[in-house]
């Protein structure tokens, strides 16, 4: 199916442009003596028909609701930050600490919104997180990179809305990939941070 439908030579053929996100379900919560607000939104992401692993993916029913958490400064327009964690990461309690995201809203008076990969944290059908995404399923990591490309793109969409100064990317590990994967396809950005990236 790759050659046939030209993927291969075309690879961004490969990934559809999601639909806007515009009415998200905000509700709040409290972490490590802050509160945040999250986003809750249904992905809308389906693998192309007919690719190796679709119904196994599509059956993680967890994962069709995407999320983020988020810090944001009432008032004047700001720059937003929008932070994507690593593998087996995921929630709210560890990406606190992982992003500094205190310092980057506190002291820099950034707002931050840190994204739920594909199969993580909230989004887990199982006990770990990200378990299905980086496995001997070796389909379900094409499929959670283009998911997490899309979730990713939705949710920056939504913060574009918001009317920020600036909108940039700080991804970690395997946040650090998709946040090459998401640069590859957003070109307004005004910072991709690629900390610790899986490939150079």
């Amino acid at each position: 199916q790759f050659v046939d439908h030209g993927w291969l030579e075309d690879p961004a053929s490969f990934h559809g442009t999601p639909p806007p996100l515009n009415e998200p379900s905000i509700s709040r919560g409290w972490a490590l003596g802050r509160s945040y607000e999250r986003l809750w939104w249904p992905s809308g992401f389906e693998p192309h028909p007919g690719l190796p692993g679709r119904e196994r993916w599509l059956e993680f029913e967890s994962n069709r609701t995407a999320s983020a958490w988020m810090l944001r400064h009432p008032g004047r327009d700001r720059p937003w930050v929008v932070c994507i964690h690593g593998f087996g990461t995921g929630s709210v309690f560890m990406d606190l600490i992982s992003f500094h995201a205190t310092h980057l809203h506190d002291d820099l008076g950034v707002n931050v919104a840190a994204i739920v990969l594909p199969v993580h944290g909230a989004r887990k059908p199982n006990r770990l997180s990200g378990e299905e995404f980086l496995g001997f399923d070796l389909m379900n990591s094409v499929h959670g990179l283009t998911q997490s490309l899309w979730d990713v793109r939705r949710l920056l969409n939504w913060v574009r809305a918001q009317n920020p100064t600036a909108v940039g990317l700080f991804g970690v590990s395997l946040g650090g990939l998709v946040t090459s994967l998401v640069a590859a396809f957003e070109a307004d950005l005004a910072l991709t941070l690629a900390g610790i990236p899986m490939i150079d």
